[in-house]
């Protein structure tokens, strides 16, 4: 009995061959103009019909995650007073649109398929392993914005800051001058809300701040840490410091795998800077977030090599997407801990409750 992909892939081949001025083969790429519209619907709904048969779980679980990050997105754009909010192109994609997203890695396959390249069995275990390695990734950044901003709306009522960074020159970017000092830019309120980082930081600032004024106090957040091509003018001596080459010698940089580190201080000119060339801030707590999957060994002890390295004041919180054993919940310790969360904002309480205690 023919599946639907079967008959799908069948109405593709069969409307090439019904168009003489079309040519697909290993050697040569040649659609009309004018048949273009209708070949890439095929083309679609082929590639369409291989993911509802083949991974109904994950295009299901991405449709659950699309629908409570676009509701949390846009109460935080009204709560904030937003124009907008953005990340990297591909995970917007996915996140507006996952089904869209996920059939983007069978181009290739499929076009291969047609030309004669590969085979059907060899296009579905390609086909199958492209998926599956979109939708690892995917979910998994896509959970930890979806974490994030769920924080912001049980922060309530509140404003948004960001660090404005000037472009290095070329000069500045393949070559650290050793006698500068690059000014701290001070945080300004801002009607964006950027996830996006840059590749090559003069200096390393929040991906955002935001006011809350629940716990009256700000809230930044930084993923990644990494060390900046200069030296900042002025360090806050006031805060706590860590030098890249201590966090080095404690664990490596293995260790600084994480979704969030997260900031707290009663002025936003506090958290202006993350790090520059030589230091980074300690932070007050970490976030990391698990969309899927048997992490619990890894991720564990990743965390707790992070903590040893960061000595986060607060510690370190695994968010889990899926149910996790108690055995798991119980083994971090006091400075660990794992929250089952999945797609209910309401569990994510106790790390504000944390931040609210912190501040008072």
């Amino acid at each position: 009995m023919l599946t639907k992909w079967d008959q799908a892939y069948t109405e593709l081949k069969d409307f090439i061959t019904g168009n003489r001025e079309s040519e697909i083969d290993k050697d040569v790429i040649a659609i009309p103009e004018n048949a273009r519209p209708e070949f890439y619907r095929l083309f679609d709904i082929v590639r369409t019909t291989f993911l509802e048969e083949n991974s109904s779980n994950p295009l299901s679980k991405s449709g659950a995650l699309s629908d409570t990050y676009t509701r949390v997105e846009e109460e935080v754009i009204n709560l904030l007073t937003l124009d907008d909010a953005s990340m990297s192109i591909g995970l917007h994609r996915f996140l507006g649109n996952p089904q869209n997203q996920l059939i983007r890695g069978l181009f290739d396959p499929l076009f291969d398929l047609l030309r004669g390249k590969t085979n059907v069995e060899a296009f579905g275990e390609e086909a199958s392993r492209s998926i599956e390695n979109f939708f690892t990734d995917l979910y998994r950044l896509g959970y930890g914005k979806w974490v994030v901003l769920s924080l912001v709306k049980l922060l309530e009522r509140s404003k948004s800051f960001h660090t404005p960074l000037r472009q290095p020159s070329f000069k500045e970017m393949v070559k650290r001058l050793p006698t500068h000092r690059e000014p701290v830019p001070l945080p300004s309120e801002s009607q964006h809300l950027s996830f996006e980082q840059e590749r090559m930081p003069i200096l390393v600032v929040p991906v955002f701040i935001v006011y809350s004024a629940k716990i009256d106090a700000y809230i930044a957040f930084r993923s990644e840490f990494k060390s900046a091509t200069l030296v900042a003018a002025d360090i806050n001596e006031r805060r706590e410091w860590h030098t890249f080459d201590s966090i080095r010698e404690k664990s490596g940089p293995v260790s600084l795998k994480f979704d969030f580190a997260v900031y707290i201080a009663d002025c936003p000119k506090d958290l202006a800077l993350i790090a520059d060339s030589r230091m980074v801030l300690r932070s007050d707590l970490i976030i990391d977030c698990m969309g899927q999957g048997n992490w619990h060994e890894d991720k564990l002890e990743s965390a707790r090599l992070c903590h040893e390295a960061l000595k986060s004041k607060l510690g370190t919180y695994i968010i889990s997407q899926e149910t996790v054993p108690q055995d798991v919940r119980e083994k971090p310790g006091a400075d660990i801990h794992v929250l089952a969360v999945g797609l209910n904002q309401s569990k994510l309480v106790p790390i504000i409750n944390v931040l609210a205690n912190y501040k008072n």
